[in-house]
């Protein structure tokens, strides 16, 4: 019987490490070919799109500088308030579908990154309501408010004394007027 000295022992175990290694790497690297051609030939079977597909367009949102339109229509006076401003903070980043739910009672009727306007119908008489009188012998312009009753609009560079006695009497009564419409109207008549 032969005996195994050290020296040979390490030369098996090196020689069977090798022949380990060497085996394990020719069964993975054919077992990888064959995983490698099932891909291939699954990918074959399916067609690949021939461009890739357009990136989708990030939706619409609000900006800091996006222009807040709000407008109360009134209908039993025709009137149509309207008032700008900057969005408040918390409107910053909103969709479209993001405000339909925020105000559901309004009409969105613009949705861009430049403006928005949100459209509301008020029961009642608008607060659009002038009187257009005489103030130091010329054609002016009152608001009419029920809590804080007339006030100083405008005053035009009309002189009352140009324009006919029927004239000059009704706008010493003074001529009730609802809507920027019906007053812009009613200053052209005059010349203003």
């Amino acid at each position: 019987m032969r005996r195994i000295t050290k020296g040979t022992w390490a030369v098996w175990m090196i020689t069977a490490g090798v022949l380990g290694l060497t085996g394990g790497y020719l069964w993975g690297s054919r077992q990888g070919s064959q995983l490698s051609q099932q891909l291939s030939s699954a990918s074959e079977e399916q067609p690949q799109p021939e461009e890739a597909a357009p990136a989708v367009q990030s939706e619409i949102a609000i900006t800091p500088s996006t222009k807040m339109v709000y407008e109360y229509y009134y209908p039993e006076d025709g009137v149509t308030e309207r008032a700008e401003e900057a969005p408040a903070y918390f409107l910053v980043g909103l969709t479209r579908e993001d405000m339909q739910l925020l105000y559901p009672h309004w009409e969105l009727s613009t949705f861009s990154a430049n403006e928005v306007v949100l459209r509301r119908t008020v029961a009642g008489p608008s607060h659009e309501r002038y009187i257009v009188g005489i103030k130091d012998g010329y054609v002016a312009v009152f608001y009419a408010d029920e809590q804080n009753g007339v006030s100083l609009k405008e005053q035009t560079r009309v002189p009352v004394s140009s324009l006919d006695p029927a004239e000059q009497q009704r706008l010493r009564e003074g001529i009730e007027v609802v809507g920027q419409e019906a007053l812009h109207e009613i200053l052209q008549d005059y010349g203003s």
